[in-house]
């Protein structure tokens, strides 16, 4: 795929915040002055909306995401975009801005937005809290309890469930869990399933298991076997806003911090390798930098509050 328009993605991830329907007013404000930031920003947010007209109807209409995803991806995807873009009048630039929308996962069953978090009950009585960009797509009813994590991290409870158990599928596996509580989070090539109650039995593509009980770890990946780690006791703290370093790379807290905060938040090699230690908002993601900046050797620049950038002194 070819490289992509800085524009279009940014205007890729408006688009999905928008039509999530939960953006506050603040950041239907900041889209505004984005778009009227520079005339390309309006443009590339007008053609992914054209070419996402076809698409949005089928929804509208009841066709799952996961169905309209499964008919894209088959080979003749990108005739059937091109036949769609071309009644959108966008020609090849929206087709690239399409397979961006695909890549940012607008066609999921359920996503949400920037500083979003978002609790939906399962049809057998447990319950999913999706973190903020997550996108996963749903099969749930009386036969099944079926969760595709597309994107993001996500806690399972399962533990009051009947008689359903819970399947949380991923690019490199799936998951289950019958009685059990669980974080599942995506990562680039791996999949981490963080037991918090409970057994969780983990099987790659490959059809390589494993199975966890409370406090432990699952890296699953696609074609290796499965790793089992001991958990830090930290990796449900996303649902109440903190996330916890324990001499861990500042840029691992700035990629925890993303999710939540609108904009570009970038920071040099130097500054992310500096070892962090400590219980740090996500939900005030500027408190947070104002903490870094007086307790770590980094400055942080602010060119506007979409726009900051973190270096080392």
């Amino acid at each position: 795929m070819a490289s992509l328009d800085p524009s279009v993605a940014k205007a890729v991830e408006w688009m999905v915040l928008l039509r999530s329907g939960e953006a506050s007013p603040n950041q239907i404000d900041a889209f505004k002055a984005w778009c009227a930031s520079h005339p390309s920003h309006e443009t590339a947010t007008q053609r992914i909306a054209q070419a996402l007209g076809p698409f949005e109807r089928l929804a509208q209409h009841g066709v799952r995401g996961a169905v309209i995803q499964q008919t894209i991806s088959r080979a003749g995807r990108r005739a059937v975009l091109r036949s769609a873009l071309a009644c959108a009048g966008i020609g090849a630039s929206g087709l690239l801005g399409l397979q961006a929308a695909r890549e940012y996962d607008v066609l999921a069953d359920q996503r949400t937005g920037i500083a979003q978090r978002r609790q939906m009950p399962l049809p057998d009585g447990g319950t999913l809290l999706l973190d903020a960009r997550t996108a996963v797509d749903l099969a749930l009813d009386n036969t099944q309890s079926a969760v595709t994590l597309r994107r993001g991290r996500l806690l399972a409870d399962a533990t009051i469930q009947k008689t359903l158990p819970l399947l949380v599928q991923t690019q490199q596996g799936r998951i289950q869990g019958h009685g059990a509580r669980f974080v599942a989070q995506a990562l680039d090539r791996q999949t981490r399933v963080t037991v918090l109650s409970g057994t969780v039995i983990a099987t790659s593509n490959a059809g390589r298991q494993m199975q966890a009980t409370e406090n432990r770890q699952i890296l699953l990946s696609a074609t290796e076997a499965p790793q089992a780690l001991a958990a830090r006791g930290t990796e449900a703290l996303w649902t109440q806003g903190l996330v916890a370093m324990d001499n861990e790379p500042l840029g691992d807290l700035v990629a925890a911090l993303q999710p939540y905060r609108t904009g570009v938040l970038r920071i040099d090699p130097k500054a992310a390798g500096i070892r962090v230690s400590g219980v740090f908002s996500l939900d005030d993601t500027d408190s947070t930098l104002r903490a870094l900046a007086q307790t770590q050797p980094v400055r942080i620049l602010e060119r506007t509050s979409y726009w900051v950038t973190i270096s080392a002194v």
